[in-house]
C-alpha cells in the first residue's frame, strides 16, 4: 500500500475513534500536563490553535498564556495553501475560515508573524512516539513547521487514543519535538520522526 493510501486509512481510523473517545475530562487533563511541562512565562510568543471536533482544546492553555503575559498567534488559512500566524489578544474578534475554524481577521497594518517563535503547539489526527504526526491532509502544518528553524519546540498536543504504533511519512513531513496527551508527556528523541528511507 503506497504512502498516501497508507496516510488515508489511519486518518479515518483515527477520526472515527477520536471522536468516540474525546471528552472534556481527557482534553483539560492533556492541557493541565501541557501547562506543567510548558509553563507560560511573560513575553513567550506561542503559535497556539482552535480545535476542532475531535482535537484537544486549547482554551485553558490560552488563558493561562494571556494571564502571564505571552503573547499568543492563531493559523490563518493564506494564500497558495500556506497557514499566517496572526496574534490575537483577549477580547479580539474572530473570523470564520475556510473550513469554520475561527481565526484571527486580518486587518490592515496588521502583520503575520513568520519566525521568533518560543513554542509551536501542533493538533494532529495521529502522532507516534518518534514524534510523526498525522494531520488533516492539507499539508498546511508541514508547510508552515518546514519554513521554521529547528530548534523552535513543536510540540503536538493528542488524546492518548490517537497516540498508534507509527504513522507512515513522506518526505515534507515535519515531526514534533514532544508530545502532550491526557495521559502524560512524550519527549522524542533528536534526529527520529524523519521519513524511513
Amino acid at each position: 500500500m503506497l504512502v498516501f493510501e497508507r496516510k488515508a486509512t489511519l486518518r479515518q481510523a483515527r477520526r472515527d475513534s477520536v471522536r468516540a473517545g474525546a471528552s472534556s475530562g481527557a482534553s483539560g487533563r492533556a492541557q493541565a500536563n501541557f501547562l506543567r511541562e510548558f509553563p507560560p512565562r511573560r513575553g513567550a510568543a506561542v503559535a497556539l490553535y482552535n480545535a476542532v471536533r475531535g482535537e484537544v482544546g486549547t482554551d485553558a492553555i490560552r488563558s493561562a498564556y494571556l494571564e502571564a503575559g505571552g503573547v499568543l498567534y492563531y493559523p490563518r488559512v493564506g494564500g497558495k495553501g500556506n497557514l499566517v500566524f496572526l496574534q490575537h489578544r483577549d477580547g479580539d474578534p474572530w473570523e470564520e475560515g475556510p473550513y469554520g475554524i475561527p481565526e484571527p481577521p486580518r486587518a490592515p497594518g496588521r502583520r503575520p508573524r513568520t519566525s521568533g517563535f518560543d513554542l509551536v503547539v501542533v493538533p494532529g489526527v495521529a502522532f507516534d512516539r518518534d514524534g510523526r504526526r498525522l494531520g488533516h491532509g492539507f499539508g498546511y502544518y508541514d508547510r508552515f513547521l518546514g519554513g521554521l528553524p529547528e530548534d523552535v519546540p513543536r510540540v503536538g498536543l493528542a488524546y492518548a487514543s490517537q497516540l498508534v504504533p507509527e504513522v507512515p511519512v513522506d518526505a515534507w513531513d515535519i515531526p514534533v519535538h514532544a508530545l502532550v496527551t491526557d495521559e502524560g508527556v512524550i519527549r522524542v528523541r533528536q534526529g527520529t520522526g524523519s521519513p524511513k528511507k
